[in-house]
């Protein structure tokens, strides 16, 4: 290898590092889990306004703080009594994906009209295709507003299954294969 270098070098051509590509800013959506309305956001802040219909508006600027910050996920986790106050039309957050493992990259929030059911027994909501932009694509998940979420490696649900959880910092098998969604 220096040999090869050596002799390019003798040769007079200058070899010269290539500049780091500039960081490209992270994506965060926010997607009606039953319309499929979609409108992306300039920070991750930006997006939990949007997700929780302007009723929070302090929300740290990073996925990973979110994760730690107990007020906020308090807040958005209040489902039923946060909606009734502000009215029966309030859309709330049931989950933030993430395309990295441990809640960090891109997000897509997808935000539903009622909080989850307790019971496994049932299904809230069902998203037989990512959006195209985050299919396979996603490495970690956070469930909000009392919901469990079950991965489908194929669209329609089929194939890849993991099973109920409410966060997952990896999720294992299907890390960057989801193509579909079920909440519970």
């Amino acid at each position: 290898m220096f040999a090869a270098a050596a002799a390019i070098a003798g040769m007079g051509i200058a070899l010269t590092a290539q500049p780091a590509r500039a960081a490209e800013k992270d994506r965060h959506c926010v997607v009606n889990v039953s319309t499929g309305a979609k409108s992306c956001c300039a920070s991750f802040t930006d997006a939990i306004v949007k997700a929780a219909d302007g009723r929070i508006t302090d929300a740290p600027d990073g996925s990973r703080a979110m994760m730690s910050d107990t007020r906020l996920l308090n807040r958005l986790n209040a489902g039923t009594a946060t909606k009734a106050s502000a009215g029966a039309a309030a859309l709330a957050p049931v989950s933030v994906m993430y395309t990295n493992a441990d809640f960090r990259g891109d997000s897509l929030t997808y935000v539903g009209e009622f909080d989850c059911t307790p019971t496994l027994a049932n299904i809230n909501y069902t998203v037989e295709l990512i959006r195209p932009e985050f299919n396979d694509e996603i490495g970690s998940y956070r469930a909000l507003w009392g919901c469990r979420l079950s991965l489908f490696e194929h669209r329609g649900r089929s194939d890849g299954l993991i099973g109920f959880a409410g966060d997952r910092t990896d999720p294992g098998v299907l890390d960057g294969k989801a193509s579909s969604i079920l909440w519970s």
